[in-house]
């Protein structure tokens, strides 16, 4: 059946399986993650005649990435065989129009029973009009034991408001905040490394090195992700640049100049690959793939791209090279998860609706989306014997298990912050990307620049001050060790 744009359809019962799916209908597992060992046990709690759940619900989803809708139309299909009385209706919608979509429902008195709201200002948004239901009654032995240890504290899980529980994450977890080291081994091993470089000196010279020996066709380094390179020297996320052990701005302090000056001095010296400043997101990985990059700071994402361009690439991950006087901080886990999937707090059908909820968050949905996409999920444990046979997704975990560390966030906490953290953090002016461009390719000092965004951020702080004279205190963790996790 063919989906059409913000259209409904109830889904047939015909056992169409991708990915795990297959596994998921023949191995007798629970479908809606409880402990039972017949599929039909999991959630039932009200409805049909032989006391398992019946009705209907709706669920409103966005058919992304590409085959979400199959797969989607899968899963609901093996969640209907589970629980033969129970009928799944889905609506889709583009990404970009999802939430207008919901809103729009629920002003209407119609809003679906489950649905997609993605990130942290939707989530709170939504819930602070009253339409997502607290998740509580999930909140299991057994749901815990599926997700990281410790990551449904409601002060960090980034899932909770209020303390309460009210959304289940996808594909995020320490993944989505872990910065790469990626490098070419062979080009590395043609120049006389056998590693790739552990501090900043070493990276100057190495990518010195293979600049001087590339003749122009193959460059040491590109500085497309210069924030991944900084943020082992301050203790906060880069916006709204407060340093969160005083409270105050510090975009400008030594340690943040000193690392932008190692690539304005690699630009103004002829090593950094030319025109990288003008790349668009998918360039780095292409030039890399194509052997022409030796080395650069990316995102886990570009391993995947980087294989499907060149599969038998030698490509190497490592950490983030560090200081030569050594790390000062963390890569910043903000929150442990991002918010995707809620409930409504209108649903006619509560009981079926938190069931779906249950299954959206089960060990054997996240190993079906992981083996269907090749994604990491939020359930870590639904994959990561697969991943570690993988030596690319070993490499991913391994970053991730020693470069993160918890950090304090202001908005989650709710001590009165949260508004100004909001603010300052999706303020675009107060990106201090467009600073280190500035420095590096225009090859001024970065210090005045950093230090003017500094200035804008501390007018922001004492114009909030002035109806929360605490916000400073609120924004200062003083006991906080950037070298540790922070525990609220």
């Amino acid at each position: 059946m063919t989906t059409t744009r913000g259209s409904s359809r109830g889904f047939s019962r015909r056992s169409v399986l991708l990915g795990a799916g297959a596994v998921m209908a023949t191995a007798g597992c629970n479908l809606v993650g409880g402990g039972g060992d017949d599929p039909t046990d999991a959630g039932s709690t009200s409805g049909g005649e032989d006391g398992g759940l019946s009705g209907e619900i709706t669920v409103a989803l966005v058919p992304d990435p590409p085959g979400a809708s199959e797969f989607y139309r899968a899963q609901f299909d093996l969640f209907q065989e589970a629980n033969p009385g129970v009928t799944v209706n889905i609506i889709e919608n583009p990404s970009d129009q999802q939430l207008n979509a919901l809103e729009l429902m629920f002003q209407q008195g119609e809003g679906p029973d489950v649905m997609r709201v993605q990130g942290a200002a939707a989530l709170t948004r939504f819930y602070d009009r009253g339409w997502v239901a607290p998740l509580d009654d999930l909140v299991t032995d057994d749901f815990t034991a599926r997700f990281p240890e410790g990551s449904l504290e409601p002060t960090s899980s980034g899932l909770h408001r209020e303390g309460k529980l009210v959304s289940i994450p996808l594909v995020w977890g320490d993944w989505g905040y872990t910065h790469l080291w990626l490098y070419n081994t062979d080009i590395l091993a043609e120049n006389g490394y056998d590693a790739p470089p552990e501090t900043w000196e070493e990276m100057v010279e190495m990518a010195t090195t293979i600049t001087e020996n590339g003749g122009g066709s193959v460059f040491g380094v590109a500085p497309v992700s210069v924030p991944y390179f900084v943020e082992v020297t301050q203790p906060f996320a880069q916006r709204p640049g407060v340093n969160l052990t005083t409270g105050e701005p510090d975009l400008a302090n030594p340690n943040a100049v000193a690392a932008v000056e190692v690539w304005r001095q690699l630009q103004a010296n002829g090593v950094n690959m030319p025109g990288w400043e003008s790349w668009d997101g998918g360039r780095p990985f292409t030039e890399f793939a194509a052997g022409r990059l030796a080395m650069y700071p990316s995102a886990t994402w570009h391993v995947a791209e980087i294989r499907k361009l060149a599969p038998d690439i030698g490509l190497g991950i490592a950490s983030m090279p560090l200081p030569d006087s050594g790390r000062v901080a963390f890569a910043a886990r903000s929150a442990a998860h991002q918010p995707i999937w809620s409930m409504s707090a209108e649903s006619a059908n509560a009981d079926l609706a938190l069931a779906a909820m249950d299954f959206l968050g089960s060990v054997d949905f996240y190993k079906a989306y992981y083996e269907e996409f090749g994604s990491f999920t939020a359930s870590q444990v639904a994959w990561e014997d697969q991943a570690q046979e993988n030596e690319d997704q070993a490499g991913i975990l391994a970053v991730a298990a020693t470069d993160i560390r918890t950090v304090p966030n202001p908005e989650l906490l709710a001590q009165g912050a949260e508004a100004f953290w909001a603010d300052a953090g999706g303020n675009a002016d107060l990106d201090y990307k467009n600073a280190y461009l500035e420095s590096i390719v225009s090859n001024v000092d970065y210090e005045p620049l950093a230090a003017a965004i500094d200035t804008q951020v501390e007018a922001l702080i004492v114009q909030y001050e002035a109806e929360n004279a605490d916000l400073r205190s609120q924004l200062t963790f003083a006991d906080w060790d950037p070298l540790e996790d922070y525990t609220a």
